[in-house]
């Protein structure tokens, strides 16, 4: 019977990674798809200011419009980051050489130095 326990305990183990690929997919997919968005602002937005610069007039109410979109993106691509963040976590670096640690390493393998993990805002 133990053995069923532990099958079925990896079973939901797999479950869970492969719908935290699925959900890591997805948080990628909207990431890429705001920051293309967000380009097509900034440059709809020099095309304005080029405009303004030759003369044209009345601008004014599409800029304030272009802005607030752009920071609206911002504000949204951050959050989805730092979802993707919590679902991946990024490896801790050596401040001193730079060397990605293995997971769960608290000191560097190249230079010896301590790492200290970072502090998470949440």
């Amino acid at each position: 019977m133990e053995i069923f326990k532990k099958v079925s305990e990896g079973a939901r183990t797999i479950s869970k990674k492969s719908g935290e690929l699925v959900e890591a997919a997805r948080l990628k997919y909207e990431i890429t798809k705001l920051e293309k968005e967000m380009e097509n602002n900034l440059s709809a937005l020099g095309n304005i200011i080029y405009m303004q610069h030759k003369g044209e007039q009345g601008m004014e109410e599409e800029v304030q419009r272009l802005l607030k979109s752009t920071k609206t993106l911002e504000d949204d691509l951050e959050k989805l980051q730092k979802q993707l963040d919590r679902l991946q976590p990024k490896p801790l670096v050596c401040p001193q050489c730079r060397i990605e640690l293995p997971i769960g390493g608290k000191f560097c393998p190249n230079c010896g130095t301590r790492v200290a993990p970072e502090k998470s805002d949440e």
